[in-house]
Formats: C-alpha cells, sequence, structure tokens
C-alpha cells in the first residue's frame, strides 16, 4: 500500500513530536535518558581502577597508608589508655597539651552547645531535654557545681568523652583530642563558676608542662609560667636541656642519655617533624633507660633549625617533641611521665648555608628528673 502525500507528511512531522513525548519526565517514569552515565557515574570498586595509569602504576582508585605514616592531623590521636575501668582509673595521671585560656574556653563553650546541653544542660545542671523528658535517666550527681565534677580529675573527663561511661556514649567521633580538652575545660570552668582561674591568653599550649602545675580550678601560677617561659630558652646541643632540675642519675648514665639524643635526627622539608629512621636505635636507649626508672619524668625540648616566623617555629618545635614522645610511648615509656614544649626560636645556631648546621638544630632535647 502506497503512502499519501498526506501521511508522509504527518509521518515527518510526527516524529520530532512522538521525541518530546519520549523525554519528557512524570511520576516514577523517569523517560528516556541520553547519556546516563553524566548523571550517575560508574562507582569503581575500594582499591581497584579499570587500567593503569603512568602516574598510578597500580590502578588503585584508592591508595593504602604507607607502613608507619600517620595522616595529616592525626598524630594528637596517640592515647596510650584504654577503655574500661582500668584505663579510666589510670587516665587521672594525664595532663591537658590544651591551656584552658578564654579563647580555647569559648571555644569549648560552643562545642558543648553542640554536643552536650541535650543531657547535661545549658549551664551543666543536668536539665538538658533528655534528662528533663525522662528520656534518659540523669547522673547521681546534681550537676556541674557538685563537688564530684570538681575534683574529678581533668585526665578522667577526658577519657570520659572518649570512650563513654555508664550510659554516655563516646564522643570521639565527634569531637578531634584538642577538641576534647576544649569541652572538659569549659566543664570545669561551669563547675568553679567566678573562681576559676583562665590561663594567660598569651601562653600557647606549647607551653605546658606538667600536672603539677594545674590547679583544681583552673591553671597554673603565673609564676610558674614566668619560670616556664625563661627556661624554655636554656638549652643546648648536647641532648640535655638546661634548667633548674637536676639529672637524679650517674654521670655515666647522663653521658648515656645525652649521647643517644645527640643522634636523635629529623628530616627536612616537606617531613620536617619527621624522625629518620637511623635514630630509632638511640630513642630505644632512651626507652629503655626511662622505663627502667619509671620513677622519673622527662620534658622533651622541641627545636626548629629554622622557619620564617616564630609561630612556624613554635608549631613545628612541638610536633618534633611529640614525635619523640610517640615513639617512647608504645616502648613502655609511662606517656603521664612525659611533657613535650618547645624553644621557640625562628633563629637558627650556626650558618643557613651549611646542612650540618641546619641539621644540628633538628633536633629534640631532653630534661629527666625525679
Amino acid at each position: 500500500m502506497k503512502l499519501t502525500n498526506s501521511m508522509k507528511i504527518g509521518f515527518i512531522l510526527g516524529l520530532p513530536l512522538l521525541g518530546m513525548v519520549s523525554c519528557t519526565s512524570s511520576g516514577d517514569n523517569p523517560g528516556i535518558e541520553y547519556a546516563p552515565q553524566m548523571y550517575v557515574s560508574d562507582a569503581y570498586e575500594p582499591y581497584s581502577q579499570e587500567k593503569s595509569y603512568e602516574n598510578n602504576p597500580n590502578g588503585m582508585s584508592m591508595r593504602l597508608p604507607v607502613n608507619g605514616t600517620i595522616a595529616r592531623g592525626q598524630g594528637i590521636y596517640n592515647y596510650p589508655y584504654p577503655t574500661g575501668a582500668e584505663g579510666y582509673d589510670a587516665s587521672a595521671e594525664l595532663a591537658s597539651w590544651i591551656a584552658p585560656t578564654k579563647s580555647n574556653i569559648a571555644e569549648g563553650e560552643r562545642l558543648y552547645m553542640t554536643y552536650c546541653w541535650h543531657c547535661h544542660g545549658k549551664k551543666g545542671k543536668n536539665d538538658g531535654p533528655i534528662f528533663k523528658d525522662k528520656k534518659m535517666p540523669a547522673p547521681a550527681w546534681p550537676g556541674y557545681e557538685s563537688d564530684y565534677i570538681k575534683e574529678l580529675p581533668v585526665g578522667k573527663a577526658y577519657h570520659t568523652i572518649s570512650y563513654g561511661k555508664g550510659l554516655m556514649g563516646p564522643h570521639s567521633f565527634l569531637l578531634n583530642p584538642d577538641e576534647r580538652w576544649q569541652v572538659v575545660h569549659y566543664v570545669k570552668s561551669l563547675a568553679y563558676g567566678d573562681s576559676y582561674e583562665f590561663a594567660p591568653e598569651n601562653m600557647t599550649n606549647a607551653h605546658l608542662e606538667n600536672r603539677e602545675q594545674y590547679t583544681r580550678n583552673g591553671y597554673f601560677s603565673p609564676a610558674a609560667a614566668s619560670n616556664h617561659q625563661n627556661n624554655g630558652h636554656s638549652s643546648s646541643h648536647d641532648g640535655m636541656h638546661s634548667s633548674d632540675h637536676t639529672f637524679p642519675g650517674t654521670p655515666a648514665e647522663k653521658a648515656m642519655i645525652m649521647n643517644a639524643m645527640a643522634k636523635v635526627e629529623f628530616k627536612g622539608i616537606p617531613n620536617r617533624k619527621e624522625i629518620k629512621d637511623k635514630s630509632f636505635g638511640s630513642l630505644d636507649q632512651v626507652a629503655q633507660y626511662l622505663t627502667d626508672h619509671p620513677e622519673y619524668k622527662a620534658n622533651l625540648v622541641g627545636h626548629t633549625g629554622m622557619t620564617l616566623t616564630e609561630e612556624g617555629a613554635e608549631n613545628l618545635g612541638i610536633d618534633r617533641a611529640k614525635s619523640v614522645k610517640a615513639y617512647l610511648v608504645p616502648k613502655g615509656v609511662n606517656a603521664a611521665n612525659l611533657s613535650t614544649r618547645t624553644d621557640a626560636d625562628a633563629s637558627m645556631e650556626g650558618e643557613v648555608t651549611s646542612s650540618e648546621d641546619r641539621q644540628a638544630n633538628r633536633r629534640v632535647e631532653i630534661e629527666i628528673y625525679n
């Protein structure tokens, strides 16, 4: 049967109309999709890829971290106390590396109002909507102003936030370690109210030293802070930090520690806070000595070499000190006996053009005392 001219014209004109109708979606009908890969991409299986590339010879869409490395910003997660009653009791010795300045406590308040007030109330009176509506029973202690919270060691408060306790769940996935300390300090400020002692605002986190410098209702005395800052800039290249503390061991033991720390070297740019592998044997000697003398304490003082700013020097110095601490703790040294600080000096001793002088300034000194 032959098509008439009018049928041919109608067929030709109907094709565009049919296309527009077919591409129109409605309800549960998505219509006809052109190049759907533009809307829904094909997902790769983890650690796999269709083909290899010159800059990715293993062909992985995700790469495993290098053995022994720590992701940027995650080094502060080194926490030596396990969950449970034993770890909770041991955590009483833990001291904060975050200074309870007004700015840190203000940040702690912001975090508290995000994650904590729903149960404990805006002023720490255990009158938040969760407790008030009896969706969960409130603690036995009435609020943060109770003697229980006032006397609670900050380390135990940190442990509770990290792992949870009783009906309270862990908050470590919500708050990083620095933030947990900020919340702890804010809770203590609520507990003591107007009598709470703030740390000086110019006292940086790196200047925190010993748990003994804490008072029950705040930081340490201005005199102790002043002495600490003055001592922080007195040093020598032999690996033993000069201060008012007296080395408690024999001269031979001191010489061994000095010699070991003098051999601890750090990498250059871009991994300036990482310890060189060849230094591990020397640090093992230090770790063995400290584990053999659990009554001894040690200050680790990080130095920089050369940075552009005092702030950069301070951050790098404390990072290097923390790297040494992170190595010593898994070797059996009690983390509560180790404190870290920095000699925040952006200058360096020696010639900038000398690789030996630059390396000599990349160091961590140690001060051991009883």
